[in-house]
């Protein structure tokens, strides 16, 4: 195809093309903005995994052609993830979810830690990045720190980190972008701090791998997780161990397959066909990546970093229209009030609405959102919100068309004008 001349441009009806939801009666009824708790799956993904359990739903692995050819799937599917993420396929662990991946890479940490130890984790993370490693500090004697977000705004500040960081310091834990604050961290800045008092430094990229496609290596951290279901595929977890970090963990996986690294921190096998489906990822990536490039014999990771980026610009540019009306609006945005620093999610708070009151009448107006603390809990009382009622969420997808962001607009202006 021919390249195009703009390669700012991103083509968001093509890209719908690629969801089977889009072309239901359905999808016309609703704008989806509930994306940062899971993005709707990309046909090719639902094309393989559909095809495993039709044609190879058996145990892999096996000499018959038909448990051969499902192990060739799981193989493909790692092999993908891998590629896209351009690192070596062991250095991937493929869980049924990040708050498992999470939960067992702690415990794979308690080999190492010990009474004086100390983990500092944030405030602004998600439960599953905060409470494993509390758990695990209570069962060795570490001491677990918290970096304390601003009780204002909720953004973390590197100086009250800085303090926090001694040489008795053996785990960091933050995330990429808060799930509710949705400002990136400048976690290149917080690895090298980290690893200057010779901390590991694990990073929950939940949130921020839908909205930008992580470039591992620029980032350094000794483990990166990730969910695929908000990337556009199946429901499982990604978790990236550096090598030498991988070679302090205590196994969590059967005793004979401790020395397979891939396997090392697998302590409960996924569904089988949805890591075969996640070969369905690079074809989806690789078509967008030709349609607006045109084909090149780059890397995959390469091609998905390019992709991802004018995807993300395609958020940021609907979200920033969506600021630009809520800062007219008697709410209160959550974090920064502008689109500079941020991904393409929005969390709200309103004085003469609650937060479940705004998700069920945008819910009578065609608009999907949610309300909740979303597993935030922590920032949320920094902040003093109330965590029952908690914010209100408006997360963005690269799907998502002005369109949308107007029919939202529209319906937030209804109900709160």
């Amino acid at each position: 195809m021919k390249q195009k001349v703009d390669q700012n441009f991103f083509d968001v009806d093509f890209a719908r093309q690629q969801f089977a939801f889009f072309k239901l009666d359905q999808s016309k009824q609703w704008a989806f903005f509930d994306n940062a708790g899971g993005t709707f799956a990309c046909s090719s993904v639902v094309d393989k995994l559909t095809y495993f359990y039709q044609a190879n739903k058996v145990q892999p692995y096996g000499d018959n052609e038909l448990a051969a050819a499902a192990g060739e799937q799981m193989d493909a599917g790692r092999r993908v993830i891998a590629e896209l993420l351009g690192v070596p396929r062991e250095t991937l662990t493929i869980g049924p979810s990040t708050t498992q991946n999470f939960n067992t890479l702690s415990i794979a940490c308690m080999g190492f830690l010990k009474m004086g130890d100390e983990i500092i984790v944030s405030e602004q993370d998600h439960e599953s990045n905060i409470g494993a490693w509390e758990r695990v500090a209570q069962q060795t004697g570490a001491t677990l720190h918290f970096w304390r977000v601003n009780a204002k705004d909720g953004e973390l500040e590197l100086a009250q980190f800085e303090k926090l960081l001694n040489k008795r310091t053996k785990i960091v834990c933050v995330t990429h972008s808060s799930n509710i604050i949705g400002t990136v961290n400048p976690i290149q800045e917080i690895t090298r701090l980290g690893h200057s008092f010779g901390a590991k430094v694990v990073i929950d990229g939940v949130s921020y791998a839908p909205h930008c496609w992580p470039d591992l290596s620029s980032l350094e951290a000794d483990a990166y997780c990730f969910s695929t279901y908000k990337t556009y595929g199946t429901h499982l977890g990604i978790m990236y161990i550096a090598p030498d970090f991988m070679d302090q963990l205590a196994p969590q996986c059967h005793f004979f397959n401790a020395e397979n690294p891939w396997a090392r921190l697998d302590a409960a096998g996924p569904d089988h066909a949805s890591i075969a489906a996640l070969a369905g990822l690079g074809d989806f990536f690789q078509t967008l990546y030709d349609h607006h490039f045109g084909y090149s014999d780059k890397r995959l990771n390469l091609k998905v970093s390019e992709i991802s980026n004018i995807m993300n610009q395609h958020e940021l540019s609907l979200c920033k229209i969506l600021i630009k009306a809520l800062n007219q609006l008697p709410v209160r945005i959550i974090g920064k009030a502008s689109i500079k620093g941020r991904e393409a999610n929005i969390s709200l708070v309103s004085a003469t609405h609650s937060s479940s009151l705004l998700a069920s009448s945008l819910a009578k107006k065609g608009v999907a959102a949610k309300n909740g603390h979303f597993y935030a809990y922590r920032v949320l009382k920094a902040l003093g919100i109330d965590t029952n009622d908690g914010v209100l969420r408006l997360s963005f997808a690269h799907y998502n068309t002005k369109d949308d962001t107007m029919r939202l607009i529209d319906a937030l202006t209804s109900i709160l004008g």
